[in-house]
């Protein structure tokens, strides 16, 4: 049986962890429409050049009404995390199949939101503003990177691995199987902006990842061995 970190950190079930803006106002056309001019006008202006005039500008509403719903910019930015978190979380990956197949479909899921144009945007917005705003990269790490690796956790719970990993912390596995999976098109499309994501290599790499850490299930014969 495969040992989960005895990290004091808790792990939060799928079922808390749906609902991860607890507390902010319901997701009506009105706060849906605020947090994506918000990110756009992040993305675009940088995190401290934004103020929260240009956000109720872009939102078209006062900043009266801007201050009622959130009272400070961080405060926003952070909203903004949460509010994106149910893509983050991968809820629409398929839960059918396998424990395999349910892990194979959350990690592309996964790459479709964190490697998506958006996404990349505003992973360059918090590396630019490291110096001048070192919270955005704990907050970033916080409410998006610490989700994912979670629910890589709960996945992997189900999942047979090979014998030779069957003693390492979940934990690890999971942090392991996101660099091999995301590592290289993740710097590239970082630091590259005429890079282009071959998604027929990324789904091959998800494969071989998957690969080196479960055994092949029974009756399953879709899992490539590495060499």
């Amino acid at each position: 049986m495969a040992k989960v970190s005895s990290s004091p950190r808790r792990t939060a079930p799928p079922s808390e962890r749906s609902t991860p803006a607890a507390g902010l106002p319901a997701p009506d056309a009105r706060l849906l429409q605020l947090l994506a001019a918000a990110k756009d006008t992040f993305t675009s202006k940088g995190f401290a050049a934004t103020t929260m005039d240009d956000i109720a500008s872009a939102a078209g509403m006062s900043k009266k009404t801007l201050y009622k719903l959130f009272e400070s910019k961080t405060e926003l930015f952070r909203a903004m995390l949460l509010r994106s978190l149910p893509e983050a979380d991968y809820a629409d990956a398929p839960l059918d199949g396998s424990p395999v197949s349910r892990l194979r479909n959350m990690l592309r899921e996964a790459a479709d939101v964190a490697l998506s144009p958006g996404e990349i945007a505003l992973q360059r917005l918090i590396i630019g503003e490291r110096q001048a705003s070192p919270a955005l990269g704990r907050m970033f790490a916080e409410v998006i990177m610490e989700s994912g690796t979670d629910h890589v956790v709960e996945l992997l719970k189900a999942v047979r691995l090979e014998r030779r990993f069957e003693d390492v912390p979940l934990r690890l596995i999971a942090e392991m199987l996101f660099g091999m999976v995301f590592g290289h098109d993740h710097f590239r499309l970082l630091t590259d902006t005429g890079f282009k994501l071959n998604r027929r290599a990324l789904d091959r790499r998800i494969d071989l990842a998957i690969a080196t850490f479960c055994a092949a299930e029974d009756g399953a014969g879709d899992l490539p061995r590495p060499a």
